[in-house]
C-alpha cells in the first residue's frame, strides 16, 4: 500500500497565522550550528551513552564502541542522529563530539532530566530547584564547550510525579530562554495529549514539543488527537520483536499518515541498552532502523513518505531560532 506524504505547512504563529520560513533557524549540533537543510536522513532518537540504575548490566559508556556502532549508521545512509541521554545518566557531550568527528555524523545532544524512576532517592537533582535546573539546561545550550540542541523531560505511566513536574517547569523555562525544542519521554506511549496540554499551560507551543515512544501504545486515533495540536509524534519500535512485529509500527505509520499527520512523524531507533548494540555483543544494532526497517517502509508505504519522515520532518522538528543568549555558534 502506498500512502501519500502530507505536505508540511508552515508552523502557526501565536496569532494563528502561518510563520514564514526564516533563514535564522538552525539545528544545534555538537560541532556547531548548521542549516536545517544540511541535516539529511536522521535517526531522531538514539543513545550512544547511557548509565541508569533501572538497567543494571545494560549500561554503555565506551567511546570507541560508540564510534564503531555509529559507523554502521553511516554505512546505512544516515547523516544525523539525535542523542536523547539527559543529565545524570551517563550523558557525555565530549564523547558525542568525538563520535561526530570520527564518523562525520551530525549529532544533536540533549540536556534535561529523565522521568523519576531513573534517579535514586538521594540523587542531588531531586533537591535542585526548578530555577537552578533551568539555568543548567540553558547553560548546556548556550554556554562554553559542547552545546546541546534540545531539552529532554520525562513522564511516568499515565501521570507526572512531583519531581517530573519540577523538571517540566525547568524545561519549559529553558525553552523560553533559548528557543530549543522540548523532547519528552512518554511511558508506554501514554499521556501524549496531557503532556502537550501541560506544556501549553507553561507557555510552550505544541509545535515545539516532540513526544517519544508513542508506538508503544499503537492507537492511531489517540495519537491523531494529540497530533491535531501540532505536536511531533515520534515512533521508535522497529526491531523490538519481543514486544510487537515491525508490521505493527508500519500499520501505525500508515494510519497516522491517513489522518493527515505524515508531516509530524519522526522515527528513531532508541537503542537504549548495551544488549541492543553489536559493538557490545548484542543486537539488532544501531543501524536496524535504516538498514532493515526503512527499506521495508519504502516498499510498503512509499519513498515519498520515507523522505518526509527521515529527512524533511527532522529538519523542521529540531530547528529553532536561537533566542537571547542562545546565539548561533560554530566550531570552525
Amino acid at each position: 500500500m502506498q500512502v501519500p506524504a502530507t505536505r508540511a505547512v508552515p508552523e502557526p504563529s501565536a496569532t494563528g497565522r502561518p510563520l514564514q520560513a526564516t533563514a535564522t533557524k538552525v539545528v544545534r549540533t555538537v560541532r556547531g550550528d548548521i542549516s536545517p537543510s544540511e541535516l539529511g536522513p536522521t535517526d531522531a532518537h538514539e543513545h550512544l551513552f547511557l548509565v541508569t540504575p533501572i538497567q543494571p548490566g545494560d549500561e554503555f559508556s565506551d567511546v570507541g564502541r560508540a564510534i564503531e556502532e555509529a559507523g554502521t549508521l553511516v554505512a546505512a545512509g544516515v547523516k544525523a542522529l539525535v542523542d536523547w541521554t539527559p543529565v545524570g545518566l551517563g550523558r557525555d557531550p565530549e564523547g558525542l563530539l568525538r563520535v561526530s568527528e570520527a564518523t562525520g555524523l551530525h549529532v544533536v545532544a540533549a540536556t534535561g532530566v529523565h522521568r523519576d524512576a531513573h534517579y535514586l532517592a538521594d540523587d542531588a537533582l531531586r533537591a535542585t530547584t526548578a530555577e537552578a535546573l533551568a539555568d543548567r539546561f540553558v547553560a548546556d545550550i548556550t554556554g562554553e564547550g559542547v552545546r546541546s540542541g534540545m531539552v529532554k523531560a520525562g513522564a511516568s505511566y499515565h501521570r507526572l510525579q512531583v519531581f517530573e513536574q519540577k523538571v517540566f517547569a525547568a524545561a519549559a523555562e529553558a525553552h523560553h530562554r533559548t528557543g530549543a525544542p522540548l523532547c519528552v519521554h512518554t511511558e508506554h506511549g501514554t499521556m501524549g495529549l496531557g503532556i502537550v496540554e501541560h506544556l501549553s499551560h507553561l507557555g510552550v507551543p505544541a509545535t515545539s514539543v516532540l513526544l517519544a515512544h508513542l508506538d508503544r501504545n499503537p492507537d492511531p486515533v489517540e495519537h491523531a488527537e494529540t497530533g491535531a495540536t501540532g505536536a511531533w509524534l515520534q515512533l521508535d519500535g522497529p526491531g523490538r520483536t519481543k514486544y510487537w512485529p515491525d508490521s505493527t509500527v508500519l500499520r501505525l505509520i500508515a494510519d497516522l499518515a491517513e489522518h493527515g499527520l505524515a508531516g509530524q512523524l519522526l522515527l528513531g531507533g532508541d537503542t537504549g541498552r548495551s544488549s541492543m548494540m553489536r559493538a557490545y555483543g548484542g543486537g539488532p544494532g544501531l543501524d536496524y532502523l535504516f538498514a532493515r526497517f526503512k527499506p521495508r517502509l519504502e516498499r510498503e508505504l512509499g519513498e515519498e513518505l520515507s523522505r518526509t519522515i527521515f529527512v524533511e520532518n527532522p529538519a523542521r522538528a529540531f530547528a529553532f531560532e536561537p533566542l537571547h543568549g542562545a546565539s548561533s555558534f560554530s566550531r570552525s
